[in-house]
Parts: C-alpha cells; structure tokens; sequence
C-alpha cells in the first residue's frame, strides 16, 4: 500500500515540475514576432492574449486603434469624391488590410534595454499604398474631370469600382524602413513600454504605405497625386 502511496505521489510531482517548467512564457524573440502577428495580421492572437498583460483588453485597444487608423487612408479620396461614408470607408480599409496582409513581410532584432525591457526594431517592407491609389485614379480621373456636374453618388462608386479593380495590381514597397518598439517582461508576462503611441502609429503607417513617419507619406502622396492630376490633364 505503501508503495502504491509512493507512486502516486511521484506521479502528481512528476506533473507539477513539468507543467511549472513548460509555463516559462515567451521569450524575448517569441514575444516580439507574436506582437507583430496579432496587431497586424491577427494572427497568433491566442497566443498573444496569454503572454501579455491583460492581453485580451490589449488587442482589443489594438484592433480599435488600428481599425481608426486604416480609415484615415481613405480621405484621400475624399477632394475627389467627397467624404465617404463609414461603410464606403469599410470597403477600402477592408480592401487595403487584406493586400498589406498578402504583400508586406518584416524581420527584427532584438537588443536588451534598460531593467526588464528590450528593444525590437523591425524592420518593415510595406504595402506601397500611393502605387495603389495611382492605380486607382488613372482608371477614373480623367472622366471625373470631363463629367464636372457628375453627381457625388456616381463618383463614388466609380471610385470604389476603381479600387477594387487596382487591387489586384497592389504591390509591396521598394524600400526597406525601421521602427523600434519597447517591451517589458512582468514574471512571465509582457507589456508594451508607455508613451509609445507613435510608435505604434509608425508600425501600422510602415506596413500600410512603405513610410515610417507622415511627412514623407504625405509628401510621396501630394506627389503621386500632382503627377496623377498631369497625367489625367494631358489626355483630356
């Protein structure tokens, strides 16, 4: 009987190492690819929910701040079209996300920081986005010029149209850019370093359009739009 007892006890010991051994967490290069993962590509979410603090409620500020995000890139439409509408905003975010998600890739590196902290600089081959809205326009913009008294219904949708044809064409940047992002280990669990909400702005803007900061998105667009705006003139 005893010795039953003495098997026993080993067994429920043997179970309580082993699961207290496997349950050591992410370390630091698992972490930084599976934050990468979810707040991106939505993948890996399980997994990130239960190596971050309060992970749940932390993807879910992730998806709302990405979520508002992605419809800032529709306005650019909007001189053109004027505003749109939230489920036309839908449609193009909708459209946009799923071609970052097939065309853009990344690496990373991982240096140790300052008590429990790291910092990631991934380095990020994005969506070329302006390429995209070029695409977008040369399929319209010409007629939108000739048809002045066009209704804004009709615009609309012959801009959605357009977009959803040039998608097909979209295509990942030409260049490389680096953003690098603070984390900090609490006992096994992760967390993104306070403070760093341009950051994660510039990770979203790197992936989406190519660019690590709004002034050079914003001037390789003004540009593109200069050059669609030319283009569409010279063949009325």
């Amino acid at each position: 009987m005893k010795k039953n007892k003495i098997v026993l006890l080993c067994f429920f010991m043997g179970i309580f190492i082993f699961s207290g051994c496997s349950n050591k967490g992410l370390d630091e290069k698992e972490a930084s690819k599976v934050f990468i993962e979810d707040f991106i590509y939505h993948k890996e979410t399980k997994k990130f929910k239960e190596n971050f603090v309060d992970g749940d409620i932390l993807s879910k500020q992730l998806t709302i701040m990405t979520t508002n995000f992605e419809d800032t890139f529709s306005g650019v439409f909007d001189p053109i079209t004027g505003p749109l509408s939230n489920d036309e905003k839908k449609q193009i975010s909708d459209g946009l996300m799923k071609q970052v998600k097939e065309t853009s890739s990344y690496k990373y590196k991982v240096k140790e920081g300052e008590k429990n902290q790291i910092e990631v600089t991934y380095q990020i081959t994005g969506f070329d986005y302006a390429h995209l809205v070029e695409q977008t326009l040369d399929g319209v913009l010409g007629e939108l010029m000739k048809e002045t008294d066009m209704k804004a219904s009709t615009s609309k949708q012959m801009i959605l149209h357009s977009f959803s044809n040039a998608l097909s064409k979209g295509k990942e940047s030409k260049k490389e850019t680096e953003v690098t992002l603070k984390l900090e280990k609490v006992k096994k669990e992760w967390q993104i370093v306070e403070g760093q909400d341009d950051k994660l702005e510039s990770i979203l803007l790197a992936f989406i359009s190519g660019y690590n900061n709004k002034s050079n998105y914003e001037k390789a667009m003004n540009s593109m739009l200069e050059n669609s705006i030319n283009n569409a003139k010279s063949k009325l």
